[in-house]
């Protein structure tokens, strides 16, 4: 009798802990697509009062409002164009690569973060420039990376193509020489090199990761834009990753 009583409250035990595992689960997958949602109304919305695209001989001339997104977010330092607009998201710089991880860029708590540079970056001038961004589930911030990875991406031209507008008003062009699947690592995301040997080494090492040769000559007198984003779900260590060299 004693055992049967034990057993039985030990599966009532079970029961309420699966019970509290099972409504805390929920309620944070709750809460993330709460925030995925809330951060992508946001960026819409950014979009909708700080771009402005006007056509002048067949090729559109962007301008971006940072003095309104200044005011928004002191450390906004650019905007990134990518992948026919799926990426379109203002670019954001501070002190460590901890905070904008779960902060949108309004600077409130969000578990889809916003687009940030290296920490250790200073300008869009450094020879490997390093942005960050969650892999997001509706496509937006980096989630939309995973389509560099499609069999026939590169099938239309403006793919290989990422453009960054700095919050100086400059605007790069750069194009992509290098995509891969990697373990989450330092070397990838280097951005201060001894010297242009060391430099031209990095260049060579990132380019044989790639999944596909481009005939595009990359050199260590080049800048380059890295972009980094997770693959897999969970704490996963994986990381999808986007080289690409400034062209103009």
């Amino acid at each position: 009798m004693k055992k049967r009583k034990l057993k039985f409250k030990v599966k009532v035990v079970f029961l309420i802990v699966f019970i509290i595992v099972f409504l805390f689960s929920t309620l944070k997958l709750l809460f993330f697509f709460k925030d995925n949602n809330q951060s992508k109304k946001s960026n819409k919305k950014l979009n909708e009062e700080v771009i402005d695209i006007k056509l002048k001989d067949d090729e559109e001339i962007i301008k971006v409002d940072f003095k309104k997104l200044l005011s928004i977010n002191n450390e906004t330092v650019g905007w990134i164009r990518f992948n026919n607009d799926k990426v379109n998201n203002p670019i954001v710089h501070t002190s460590n690569n901890d905070y904008y991880l779960n902060h949108s860029f309004e600077k409130k708590k969000n578990q889809a973060g916003t687009i940030f540079m290296d920490y250790r970056n200073t300008s869009f001038n450094d020879k490997n420039v390093v942005l960050f961004g969650h892999s997001m589930p509706n496509s937006t911030m980096f989630g939309s990376i995973s389509d560099v990875f499609k069999k026939d991406f590169f099938n239309d031209e403006k793919n290989k193509y990422i453009q960054i507008i700095t919050s100086s008003d400059e605007t790069f062009t750069y194009q992509i020489f290098s995509y891969y699947i990697s373990e989450k690592e330092e070397y990838y995301i280097s951005t201060a090199f001894n010297d242009d040997e060391s430099f031209q080494k990095f260049i060579d090492t990132i380019r044989k990761r790639s999944y596909r040769e481009f005939n595009l000559e990359v050199l260590n007198t080049d800048n380059i834009l890295t972009l980094s984003t997770c693959y897999g779900t969970g704490n996963t260590t994986k990381r999808q990753v986007v080289h690409a060299k400034r062209i103009y």
